[in-house]
């Protein structure tokens, strides 16, 4: 599991500070690690703003008929659960961990005081908050407008923008894309299988590479 000086390095990229303000963000929260498929939020009794650190995590409501809709994926420097200290505004989602890693737990309106202390830390969460809704509404129009090969498809191409060689890591795991795009695991398989066999993605590297996104994006639409 990652250590302290690994924890300060993603709290001062996710909030643009330096090392001293890491620290103390760092100090004012309780740690804890926690295990795939852990449910992290809402949890009973605590009521909490939690930063991760490690790991990743996804937002997702359930329907009574088993769908799956995720709302949201967290990574190191995102929080999740009682945002800000607004309360509790999930309503039926809940947050799960996707794969082991760590957190830092804030409860009342500990970030609230950290906001208004430091002008940086205002910034970052006013940022997450935006890209959380700009993805959100993103993924509306996906769902509405977009074949599920085009869905699959735009997924990918989001996902390798986030890496700065192109290659997705670690190797997307099918079930868990297909959950994110509103599809089924085998639809998901046949068409990564499809894009391999046009040489739009190879395997390697640890990951999934995009070797042609401008062919990726002219099947989205």
């Amino acid at each position: 599991m990652q250590g302290e000086s690994g924890e300060l390095a993603v709290i001062a990229r996710a909030f643009g500070c330096g090392e001293g303000l890491a620290r103390t963000i760092a100090a004012l929260g309780r740690g804890s690690e926690f295990a795939r498929a852990q449910l992290l939020y809402p949890l009973p009794g605590r009521d909490e703003t939690s930063l991760l650190t490690a790991g990743q995590a996804h937002e997702v409501a359930y329907g009574r008929d088993g769908a799956v809709l995720v709302l949201h994926l967290v990574g190191p420097g995102e929080f999740y659960g009682s945002l800000v200290g607004l309360g509790d505004g999930a309503g039926p989602a809940q947050v799960e961990a996707l794969r082991d890693g760590r957190a830092l737990h804030y409860g009342g309106e500990a970030v609230l005081r950290l906001m208004e202390s430091y002008a940086c830390v205002a910034v970052a969460v006013t940022r997450q908050l935006g890209t959380r809704l700009a993805a959100m509404r993103q993924r509306m129009v996906e769902t509405s407008l977009l074949s599920a090969t085009g869905r699959i498809c735009a997924e990918l191409r989001r996902l390798a923008a986030g890496a700065d060689d192109g290659v997705i890591r670690p190797m997307p795991v099918l079930a868990e894309l297909a959950q994110r795009v509103q599809s089924t695991r085998e639809t998901v398989s046949r068409t990564v299988s499809q894009l391999e066999r046009r040489g739009i993605l190879r395997r390697g590297d640890g990951g999934l590479a995009v070797i042609a996104p401008h062919r990726l994006d002219e099947l989205i639409y």
